[in-house]
């Protein structure tokens, strides 16, 4: 008797799903509009190169990608928001070098940047530079260093936050040169440059500057990068210079761990194919910013590979604070 009924119950649940159809994936992914956390303030190269790729991928997506501005802590607080979020797919950040890297090292964050994200592809490679005003007395980084170990703590600098990977720079810097700075931290590339060209610091360290570069109104004294800019074929780089360093080419987009596997590859479908496009290309050079695309894997691989190269170097600097 009992068999019979079991034998039931399982025929009618096996009906049920039948009709119900397969649990719902990819194929019905989105059914609404996404949202990317970004975490810097609008007018940043990160901001605007997903505000690109959110526009191309609504073809392929079918629905909206809506953009919200979360900046605060090293872009910290935009992960720590999207890992509290459903992991459907439909919420999603921005990560960079900062956010994923220097500051889960350096400080405590809420996540962790190899278990609690789920990596979705790299757009850009941000050439970074040690950047000081046209009229500015300093025209080389050796000269900048002389003023420092003569001023000690008197020239300031501005970061993207406390722990971002520019200041992380300036640390390998400092050490390298027996040298002291002062910090100052905002919230974006765009507040660093008002705060360089307003005379606020005397040097930043960003990857937006190309143009300000031509329009004479900055000067690069270094690049942080393993090679230098094509941008700036005469300005050397950091090893050049005497410092052990190059910046990591992190600026990318994540979704909360735990996202389903053929949902994550759609995602990452649809924004490679914009970041892989001549449009984007395009509109990353007419900013001077190299489109640098990875995979979900290959970001992945890059990420862990990087965590352990920097947590060398954070415990041979003393950097975590």
């Amino acid at each position: 008797m009992h068999a019979v009924r079991r034998s039931f119950i399982a025929a009618a649940l096996a009906a049920f799903v039948a009709l119900a159809g397969p649990p719902a994936g990819a194929a019905d992914f989105p059914a609404h509009a996404l949202r990317v956390i970004v975490g810097t303030v609008p007018g940043g190269i990160t901001d605007l190169g997903i505000r690109k790729l959110a526009e191309m991928v609504r073809q392929d997506l079918g629905q909206p990608v809506v953009v919200e501005n979360k900046p605060g802590a090293q872009g910290t607080i935009a992960i720590s928001q999207m890992i509290k979020s459903p992991a459907d797919g439909y919420t999603l950040a921005t990560v960079s070098t900062s956010s994923v890297l220097i500051a889960p090292l350096t400080t405590d964050v809420p996540f962790d940047p190899l278990k609690d994200v789920a990596y979705i592809m790299n757009y850009a490679g941000p050439s970074q530079a040690l950047l000081v005003r046209a009229d500015s007395k300093y025209r080389t980084l050796e000269q900048l260093v002389a003023d420092a170990r003569a001023h000690p703590g008197a020239i300031a600098y501005a970061t993207f936050g406390v722990a971002d990977a520019g200041g992380f720079g300036i640390k390998a810097l400092s050490k390298a040169k027996g040298v002291t700075f002062n910090q100052i931290p905002y919230q974006g590339s765009a507040q660093q440059l008002m705060a360089l060209l307003s005379g606020e610091v005397q040097f930043t360290v960003t990857s937006n500057y190309m143009s300000d570069i031509n329009n004479k109104r900055l000067r690069a004294l270094a690049v942080l990068d393993g090679q230098r800019y094509a941008g700036l074929p005469d300005t050397p780089t950091f090893k050049e210079s005497g410092v052990d360093f190059d910046f990591p080419w992190i600026m990318g987009l994540v979704a909360p761990a735990g996202v389903p596997a053929d949902i994550r590859r759609k995602l990452e479908a649809a924004f490679v194919k914009a970041a892989r496009s001549p449009e984007f290309a395009q509109f990353m050079a007419q900013r001077d910013v190299p489109a640098y695309v990875m995979t979900a894997d290959e970001m992945t691989r890059d990420m862990h590979k990087r965590v352990v190269e920097y947590t060398k170097a954070v415990k041979e600097y003393g950097f975590r604070q």
